[in-house]
């Protein structure tokens, strides 16, 4: 049975943990409809999809939680609308859960990352609570993105708004000074990098900031069916070619991922188109942050650093290497870290629903650094294939 923080903290793991800042999140609804053939939601969502309504337990809880970081006058760590489902599909329009988040968070103050492929944004009643946001400069839109081509997003988003659409209100909300960001998630072998140039050269002209990546991952009888829509579909013809997903396995694991050549590779030439069209890059649960041109990899500097907070996490770790040449362990990464980070004792400040799993992030990220030294050849692959 599912515990409450569930509901708003990612369960820490290696594939995370050592990662992320956005941790905390909202999920507004029980499911998805748009149906995406590649979604690792489908892997922890638990209601059927023919049943999607609000999260209402979620809605009120998230509430009471907010109200508390008012009343401690504590800084948050920005919420992720959501992580497992798109906050403004369709049912939005008739439940309209998301909608009463963003006034929540305009109401308490607290930093959003919206993550959508719809376009509801636009509409006035959205974008109203959004310009709002954006003025105190708490906000960031996130857009997911893997392919521009419309037949071969039909197939992969069959209920999603289309490409150019997506494109399109990144524009506008460029146009009105609403910080946006790409996420090429999933980024498909022989789909997405074949249209990179164009999907990242329609972002500059729309006004975007930034481009995260993060790889494909999927079940090992997945693969073949990506494989049949490429264009190039030389990744897809051993399947040998794709690695576990997680570095905490000694066996191989049924979501797969391509290996960390493909990645390298693949990801320093994006990075390079990026900074041909002046666009920050960054790369997701990746460790690739050689190539990292932007100050997050989230894109939470695009939000007042005055009213967020950040968690430790490799990229800090890879900033020490940068200056010292050797990964520290976790007392000498947080030794000298600025005001904005919280960690060790100052996480008993937080509800205690936010606080035993902010916990568990640090632990592994503290084992990782002290005990585990030898999964950072996976986990950091920027700096051991380098060496």
């Amino acid at each position: 049975m599912k515990e409450i923080s569930d509901l708003f903290v990612i369960n820490p793991s290696i594939n995370v943990s050592p990662y992320c800042y956005s941790i905390f999140r909202v999920e507004p609804y029980q499911t998805c409809g748009h149906k995406c053939v590649y979604c690792f939601g489908r892997w922890y969502r638990t209601a059927s999809e023919d049943k999607n309504e609000p999260m209402l337990k979620t809605l009120r809880a998230f509430k009471k939680i907010i109200k508390i970081l008012k009343k401690r006058q504590l800084r948050t760590i920005p919420f992720r609308l959501s992580t497992l489902v798109d906050p403004f599909q369709p049912v939005e329009e008739q439940y309209k859960a998301s909608r009463h988040i963003m006034n929540l968070c305009l109401k308490y103050d607290v930093p959003l990352i919206i993550n959508t492929k719809a376009i509801l944004l636009t509409r006035d009643d959205y974008f109203t609570i959004l310009k709002k946001l954006s003025d105190r400069e708490i906000i960031i839109v996130q857009i997911s993105l893997s392919v521009l081509d419309d037949k071969i997003a039909k197939i992969l988003e069959p209920h999603a708004p289309l490409p150019h659409e997506r494109i399109d209100m990144a524009e506008f909300l460029s146009r009105e000074g609403i910080p946006v960001i790409i996420r090429l998630q999933p980024f498909i072998p022989g789909i997405t990098d074949h249209e990179l140039k164009s999907i990242i050269e329609l972002s500059r002209h729309a006004g975007v900031k930034q481009i995260i990546v993060e790889a494909l991952r999927d079940e090992y009888e997945n693969i073949k069916f990506y494989g049949e829509l490429a264009y190039n579909k030389q990744l897809y013809r051993r399947l040998e070619t794709w690695h576990s997903y997680s570095p905490s396995v000694e066996v191989q694991s049924k979501i797969l991922r391509p290996n960390v050549d493909w990645r390298i590779n693949t990801f320093a030439l994006a990075k390079e188109i990026c900074d041909k069209y002046g666009l920050e890059f960054s790369t997701c649960k990746e460790g690739l942050y050689r190539f990292h041109t932007a100050k997050n990899c989230c894109g939470m500097h695009f939000i007042n650093e005055n009213r967020y907070m950040l968690r430790p996490t490799l990229w800090e770790a890879w900033n020490y290497y940068k200056k010292h040449n050797i990964i520290p362990k976790f007392e000498e990464l947080t030794r000298n870290l600025a005001d904005n980070y919280v960690f060790g004792n100052a996480l008993k400040c937080y509800p205690r629903i936010l606080r035993k799993k902010m916990m568990g992030h640090e632990k592994i990220l503290r084992q990782i650094l002290d005990e585990r030294r030898k999964k950072l050849s996976a986990l950091l692959p920027n700096i051991f294939k380098a060496a």
